[in-house]
């Protein structure tokens, strides 16, 4: 194990998948900013069906970045200067972007205008980064949250969490039309409520990943007891992540034939594949059920990159390139051909990679102050 800077333990194990979510996060920003998916309804050929496929299997990723937060966070003292240091970071990203590219002639500060300006300069106000202001809102109720993980016991968190998902995931899930306080989890209501959500699954686990079977044990009789019910847990996190995933997918499919028919239910089309949607938790449960108890070795290459994975998305998704990098990579010359999957893999490493030396870049420079 490596001993991260605030004296936490770092699994690698976790940070891997802090690495694969944002991978995945950027796969979905090449679909949608690339103009990559078309409505179901209005086009049902083979490319599009799989890009909506591996867009069902990426639409996890963002509830998978925050369970990881929520999930060590217990453990760790909330701190005021952590606070100011995300928020430095944050605005760093958000103002010397645009500068940057200014200063070499790629973006015009001068034309833009009075609303742009002020998402560049009062970034968590104005969600410069809608992920990044509900982050840091996450964080300033960090303290309170984690008191309540601490003063209710098993069954007062478990009825707590399923009210709140009955109200922000259940009634949305099943419910064909629009809810206007439904922000998509797309907020810090819903970061709150996988807050909570990663709280129980550090303290008591998932009933029916983490459970023992008699059956465990056959092939495995050389192993201790630990590392057959991890690799059991794995086995059955990763089953729920796949089936739930696919079942995100048919689903989708499913109301777009009804769409393509009817004319109906063209609003829930869309909701199929928010963060805050049944099947889509589900499936984020199962995939970090399957990296918790991942059983790997230290490795701080992985460690290190796994820390540059918010600079990774402060970068991508600045407001002068998160139109501006699809565009240089080719993604509309990509778009339909039957190599577009390996273009999207290179975009993917290409823009990770990206984001990690600008990070490290960032972290050397900037190191004690964010």
């Amino acid at each position: 194990m490596g001993e991260a800077k605030n004296g936490q333990i770092r699994q690698s194990n976790i940070e891997l998948l802090r690495i694969i979510s944002m991978c995945m996060i950027i796969a979905m920003h090449y679909m949608t900013k690339g103009m990559v998916l078309p409505k179901l309804s209005d086009d049902i050929s083979l490319h599009n069906v799989i890009f909506r496929l591996i867009f069902a299997f990426c639409a996890s990723s963002v509830n998978v970045y925050v369970f990881i937060s929520g999930y060590f966070a217990i453990d760790s003292k909330w701190s005021i200067g952590k606070l100011i240091r995300l928020w430095i970071q944050v605005l760093l990203y958000s103002v010397l972007v645009p500068v940057v590219l200014w200063a070499f002639g790629a973006v015009d500060i001068s034309s833009m205008d009075l609303g742009t300006k002020q998402q560049i300069f009062l970034p968590i106000s104005y969600e410069h980064y809608w992920f990044a202001t509900s982050y840091v809102l996450l964080y300033l109720f960090c303290p309170v949250l984690a008191v309540a993980i601490d003063k209710l016991d098993k069954k007062q968190l478990g009825i707590t969490i399923a009210v709140l998902l009955t109200v922000f995931c259940g009634f949305k899930s099943v419910n064909p039309y629009l809810i206007p306080w439904d922000k998509y989890g797309d907020d810090v209501i819903w970061f709150m409520v996988l807050y909570l959500i990663a709280g129980y699954i550090r303290l008591y686990g998932v009933p029916f990943i983490d459970k023992k079977d008699e059956q465990d044990t056959r092939g495995y009789e050389d192993e201790s007891e630990n590392d057959i019910r991890r690799k059991s847990a794995g086995r059955r996190g990763l089953a729920v992540y796949i089936i739930s995933s696919i079942l995100t997918f048919a689903i989708a499919l499913v109301v777009s034939f009804i769409v393509r028919n009817t004319g109906k239910l063209e609003y829930y089309m869309d909701m199929t594949l928010c963060y805050n949607y049944i099947t889509v938790l589900i499936a984020s449960v199962g995939l970090f059920c399957a990296f918790k108890n991942l059983n790997i070795r230290s490795n701080g290459f992985i460690n290190r990159i796994a820390g540059y994975t918010f600079g990774v998305y402060l970068l991508h998704e600045n407001i002068v390139l998160r139109d501006l990098w699809p565009h240089i990579l080719g993604i509309g010359y990509a778009s339909g051909r039957w190599w577009q999957i390996i273009h999207m893999i290179v975009c993917i490493i290409v823009v990770f990679a990206a984001g990690c030396i600008i990070d490290s870049i960032r972290a050397w420079l900037f190191g004690k102050v964010c």
